[in-house]
């Protein structure tokens, strides 16, 4: 690996980090505070239409950002033709999703539905303005460009819809929230990144990328269906009120994953691009970023599960303390997940599209019979089915690349074992002091406290900790104290 790929990749992980971990840090205050403001089904309502809109925006993508980052001699022509593809497809599809918003609305039994998926889904159209910068982006690792915009946007659009939430104006808070995050994003992301649309257009570059990209499409469809078809069956099966509960219990770990799970993706895929015809180099960066990641997420979601029920009640109050087993289950789903895509990138970025496909194909059929099988039992038994199937998913996708750059799902494991453990007694010796406390805030406190002290105890003194991520603080200290210090 040479020097400059290797500061790229630094940078790129620092970055990202303080982009994913201050945007979704200002998201998660915006949503505490709306959250004391709006009732539960409001929420409800919302996640009903954020998942047809998931399921839209990848059809308007249609794996042709992947693409665009994959290909390593992407030009001006390449990018234009993306460009119109996108503008096209979201006009499309906007027009699909307003003439059958009253069907959804007919479906869930809420006729007000229709005109908030109408307004909300111009997200869409919004979105495809930027989705070339987006990622010429990531293909160029400028992810201080990404963090600038993303905390930029999530302020605006947050006080925004707090202020509307406040005067009373209910779900149409939230709406306005996320189309005014969607409309800042695309205008700075246009404005920052140097690069303008030309009137050229050329079907066989965009017909050579969309041979890459379909299969990620496909793959990015099945693994969005996926993640949304909980959310529609729930809101569907059950009510609202549930639906907001499982919702925002999910939601909390959640976010801990997708900021290293985005972190990874982004700064990865261009990474292992140039790394794509050099197996070795692939095999010692994938393993260095399995510890990194481990060694970062393992704490956070054992915090989380052992303070959940002082945690909501102070943060959201006893309304929402439904949520609490949610949360809980949830530090177990989303363990794996950042493993789950470090194994696909490789696959992706060796440019073995047709494997990611196969396997999600697998892994969805999988999913499927788990909810027939669960969903008959109530909400808990669907969630203990997501427990099942993440581990044996995480064993599919690390299963091919124990041929491709030889670090096959055993070895992985192996790796992960020694700070899974570290995890397992912080967490014991974390929960009960938390039972010796009384109050909230004390069980919070005390918890976090103790279980990040034995956590980073036990894994210096084994030296568990991972050189490189001593490696990327060192380098940005070093680059701070440069600047500002010297």
């Amino acid at each position: 690996m040479t020097y400059s790929l290797k500061h790229k990749i630094l940078s790129g992980f620092f970055w990202q980090a303080i982009d994913r971990g201050g945007t979704q840090g200002l998201q998660f205050v915006i949503t505490v505070i709306l959250a004391r403001l709006l009732q539960p089904e409001m929420f409800g309502i919302i996640a009903i239409m954020s998942a047809c809109i998931a399921l839209c925006h990848v059809f308007m993508d249609s794996g042709f950002s992947t693409a665009l980052i994959q290909k390593k001699d992407a030009d001006e022509l390449d990018c234009n033709s993306v460009f119109y593809i996108n503008l096209v497809m979201a006009a499309i599809i906007y027009g699909i999703l307003f003439c059958c918003a009253p069907l959804v609305a007919a479906f869930y039994k809420k006729p007000e539905i229709t005109l908030y998926l109408r307004v909300l889904a111009l997200i869409l159209p919004l979105r495809s303005f930027a989705l070339v910068q987006t990622a010429l982006l990531n293909k160029r690792m400028l992810f201080y460009l990404n963090c600038r915009i993303s905390w930029a946007a999530v302020a605006i659009s947050g006080t925004t819809g707090i202020l509307m939430a406040y005067k009373g104006f209910g779900v149409w808070a939230l709406i306005v929230q996320q189309l005014i995050s969607a409309l800042a994003t695309s205008l700075l992301q246009c404005f920052w990144v140097r690069w303008k649309p030309a009137l050229m257009f050329n079907w066989q570059r965009a017909k050579g990328l969309f041979r890459f990209g379909w299969k990620i499409f496909c793959s990015a469809l099945l693994d969005t269906f996926y993640r949304e078809l909980y959310t529609i069956l729930i809101g569907k099966l059950f009510n609202l009120k549930t639906l907001s509960f499982y919702q925002q219990g999910r939601a909390i770990p959640t976010q801990g994953m997708m900021l290293l799970n985005t972190t990874m993706n982004s700064v990865l895929l261009p990474a292992f691009s140039e790394l794509q015809n050099d197996r070795q180099a692939l095999r010692i960066l994938a393993q260095k970023t399995l510890k990194i990641t481990a060694f970062l997420l393992i704490p956070i979601l054992t915090i989380l599960l052992i303070t959940a029920r002082p945690l909501v009640l102070i943060l959201f109050s006893a309304t929402w303390e439904p949520c609490i087993i949610f949360l809980q289950l949830s530090c177990f789903i989303v363990l794996l997940h950042p493993f789950h895509a470090l194994n696909l990138q490789i696959i992706t970025a060796c440019g073995r599209s047709d494997v990611f496909l196969i396997l999600e194909i697998i892994k969805k059929i999988q999913v499927v019979i788990v909810i027939f099988i669960t969903y008959r039992y109530g909400v808990l038994a669907m969630v203990y089915g997501m427990m099942v199937t993440a581990p044996i998913s995480f064993i599919e996708n690390s299963f091919y690349n124990g041929k491709l750059i030889q670090y096959p799902w055993h070895q992985q494991i192996r790796d992960l074992l020694p700070l899974l453990l570290s995890g397992i007694i912080s967490g014991i010796i974390g929960w009960n002091i938390t039972t010796l406390c009384s109050g909230n805030w004390l069980k919070l406190i005390s918890g976090t406290i103790a279980t990040s002290i034995v956590y980073l105890l036990i894994t210096i003194t084994c030296k568990l900790l991972p050189q490189e991520l001593y490696m990327i603080l060192k380098n940005k200290f070093d680059i701070w104290r440069n600047q500002y210090v010297q």
